[in-house]
């Protein structure tokens, strides 16, 4: 008995041991598998931050040329004009004596030979929009207090002047064109300086190369009350609608 009792544990050590190394294949096979699983993993986003680095080095290339292309034209019409670079997209700046008197929102003569380099821009740009905005300093108009309630009405008023411009002069599409009249709420200088006060008045062309739009309305979401007409009982709204008897000769 002892004899085969050797065999047996012999046996059992083999199998002991076929069992082990079977458990350290599973777990190989399982760590290969969740290596292969973070490495496919890992490739991807490698791949989609390529892909979004492209795209943005994509806009910033298309952004510089735009800007560009804006400073050729501030270049161009001289006397002042600028370009920055805002939040909101690059913007084409005009000093207020280059297109209207002091208080008047009447383009002066000159001021169209510039509008009309504006329009050519336009026009070789068919992509891009614009939004003319007015903007004044903080002093209350008193020479032309007549025309105006406030600032905000004449920087409001000045847009719409360039905005007729380009559309009806020039022929530029009312739809790529659009305005803004901020009064003195947007200074970019110092309003207690004479200095200051003639750099916030000004009016600037924000380029948009795509316009926001509203949802359809068939996509609004629908208003509590909306819901609540919908929930209500069908014996109740009838009870509501219902004219009391003693109301009816009223």
């Amino acid at each position: 008995m002892s004899k085969y009792g050797k065999y047996v544990k012999f046996f059992l050590l083999i199998a002991f041991v076929g069992m082990s190394g079977c458990a350290e294949l599973n777990e190989l096979r399982n760590l290969n598998r969740r290596q292969a699983i973070t490495i496919r993993d890992q490739s991807e986003e490698i791949a989609r931050l390529n892909q979004q680095y492209s795209s943005v080095s994509d806009k910033l290339r298309a952004n510089e040329e735009e800007m560009n292309k804006l400073r050729k034209l501030a270049k161009s019409i001289g006397e002042g004009v600028s370009v920055r670079d805002t939040v909101e997209g690059p913007v084409l700046l005009f000093p207020e004596k280059i297109l209207f008197d002091s208080g008047m929102a009447a383009i002066k003569p000159h001021g169209e030979g510039a509008l009309k380099k504006v329009a050519g821009f336009l026009k070789e740009n068919p992509q891009i929009s614009v939004r003319v905005d007015g903007h004044t300093d903080t002093d209350p108009i008193m020479r032309t207090k007549h025309l105006w309630d406030s600032n905000h009405h004449l920087s409001a008023a000045r847009a719409l002047s360039v905005f007729h411009f380009l559309t009806k002069n020039e022929n530029i599409t009312e739809g790529r064109v659009h305005i803004a009249g901020f009064g003195p709420n947007r200074p970019i200088a110092s309003n207690s300086t004479t200095t200051g006060k003639k750099e916030n008045r000004r009016v600037e062309f924000l380029i948009l190369t795509k316009v926001a739009s509203l949802p359809p309305k068939a996509s609004s979401l629908t208003t509590e009350q909306d819901v609540e007409l919908v929930e209500q009982p069908e014996e109740q709204a009838q009870t509501e609608t219902e004219v009391p008897e003693e109301d009816e000769g009223k």
